[in-house]
């Protein structure tokens, strides 16, 4: 249902940006530009301590409100296309700002804390590839209604009505969200259990994420993860007609859901620990990476931007000079877009625990968001084409020196029986049973990791509540482990 939710709106948005400023006019980038860059300049602050209104507010009313700041975006957006009013989209941008971090931290919490370690990737997957799914089918509208034009345009009114009504859709189904405690494994055990928290806890829960190393050293991965589409859409919006930008989009999103999937494969690959697959899946995306932004660096180093192409000197799809630019946009959308996938699986890897991973949720969106801020001003300023890609690929190239750091030295093949307030699966448990008769560490009755207590052997010769005491998991109250 999230990956739904998140295809409605994010996806519908990353579709509109993919497009070219203003939903498809050239002449209207001033004005997105300025929009979007107070929009993510709020969104580093409501998304950083997002996880604190996900803990207090729950799943449902927290996505329900970000999805409702979209409607009011896209909004703005047509209401500017028709009338040229600056004020409506402002607000909406500011609006946004704060939603886009509700709903980024909800989706977040989800695909980081619900599933169990080998299913880290699948979920990642899953919401990102279901917003690339939403950028389909906000892309195919546009490619289907403008496939006769050659020149600029603005977007027709049945496509924004077709945007609302689908974000409408998303709104509905954001309040039937449940939050982990009410949900349950295939084996019975809990996602989560409830621990109530007053404000002050969660806020200052928050704050203390801020200085987990291992997070912060993913920032300059994080911080390229989504500006890259700042520069995807401008470059788009300044080299390509109407036609070529909708249909360059529209496959783009196409073609990132099979590589989603296929990243998953290595990510989740059980013939493999999970270092390894960590360092192979890293240098799966990061070669195309390197290759797609070094190419972007080369193409655009003479544009000026001073001096842009008349229409007819736009590309368009018959034109000799689309193949080249075709090949380069599909690299350059795959391979950064598969980079977010990177990014969630290592968040994923540094903690199980639910409360800190609803912080560490709004915290990378807060990184997204600086990014997208930062060049959105800048290119809004008109800086070179060059200096944009240069800038991205800076962050990406260290990013991915980080992260190899990371995988090789610091991700550990589980993080269960590590942490406290951790839901072990009940499968896990038993496995452990079953092999060595002894748990690493206490779990209660829920099978809840609890820190701080010696842990006792399991005996069978002994008393069936002593046995319980240590091994109870959710299912298994009544005959133990056996």
């Amino acid at each position: 249902m999230s990956g739904v939710i998140i295809g409605f709106t994010a996806g519908i948005y990353v579709a509109l940006n993919s497009l070219g400023a203003g939903g498809g006019q050239p002449d209207s980038a001033n004005m997105v530009e300025t929009v979007n860059a107070t929009l993510c300049s709020v969104a580093i602050v409501s998304s950083a301590f997002g996880g604190t209104i996900l803990n207090k507010l729950g799943h449902a009313i927290t996505m329900f409100i970000g999805v409702l700041s979209y409607m009011i975006y896209v909004g703005g957006l047509w209401f500017f296309d028709r009338h040229d009013g600056l004020a409506f989209p402002l607000v909406g941008g500011v609006l946004l700002g704060i939603g886009a971090g509700c709903v980024y931290v909800v989706v977040g919490h989800i695909l980081l804390s619900y599933p169990e370690e080998k299913e880290k990737g699948l979920y990642a997957t899953i919401s990102l590839n279901g917003q690339a799914a939403g950028s389909v089918i906000g892309s195919i509208i546009p490619v289907i209604l403008n496939r006769d034009a050659q020149t600029s345009a603005g977007v027709p009114t049945a496509v924004y009505a077709v945007f609302e009504a689908m974000m409408g859709v998303a709104a509905i189904m954001s309040l039937f969200l449940l939050p982990p405690d009410k949900l349950t494994r295939d084996d019975g055990s809990k996602v989560a259990v409830a621990m109530p928290r007053t404000a002050k806890q969660e806020f200052v829960a928050n704050l203390r994420a801020f200085k987990d190393w291992k997070l912060l050293l993913l920032f300059p991965g994080c911080f390229a993860a989504e500006a890259f589409l700042v520069y995807v859409g401008s470059m788009n919006a300044f080299s390509n007609n109407l036609r070529t930008r909708s249909l360059l989009s529209f496959i783009a999103v196409v073609l990132q859901i099979p590589f989603g999937f296929l990243i998953t494969w290595i990510l989740d690959n059980k013939r493999m620990n999970r270092r390894t697959r960590t360092l192979v899946g890293l240098t799966f995306v990061a070669v195309p990476l390197y290759a797609a932004w070094i190419w972007q660096i080369v193409r655009v180093r003479n544009w000026n931007r001073n001096d842009p192409p008349t229409y007819d000197k736009l590309v368009d799809w018959s034109d000799s000079d689309f193949v080249s630019a075709f090949f380069l946009f599909m690299l350059t959308w795959v391979a950064s877009n598969l980079w977010q996938y990177i990014m969630m699986y290592f968040l994923g890897a540094i903690t199980n625990d639910p409360v800190r991973l609803a912080h560490y949720a709004g915290i990378y969106r807060g990184f997204l968001a600086a990014g997208e801020a930062l060049l959105f001003g800048l290119d809004s300023i008109g800086i070179p084409y060059i200096k944009e890609a240069g800038g991205i690929f800076a962050f990406y190239g260290s990013g991915c020196l980080i992260c190899f750091w990371l995988g090789w030295y610091h991700i550990e093949d589980t993080m269960y029986f590590k942490e406290d307030h951790v839901v072990v699966p009940n499968h896990i448990i038993h496995e452990i049973v079953d092999n060595s008769h002894e748990l690493p560490v206490p779990v209660d009755e829920q099978g809840m990791v609890v820190l701080g207590i010696e842990p006792t052997a399991h005996n069978p010769e002994k008393g069936q509540d002593e046995k319980m005491a240590v091994t109870s998991v959710q299912g298994d109250n009544e005959a133990g482990l056996e």
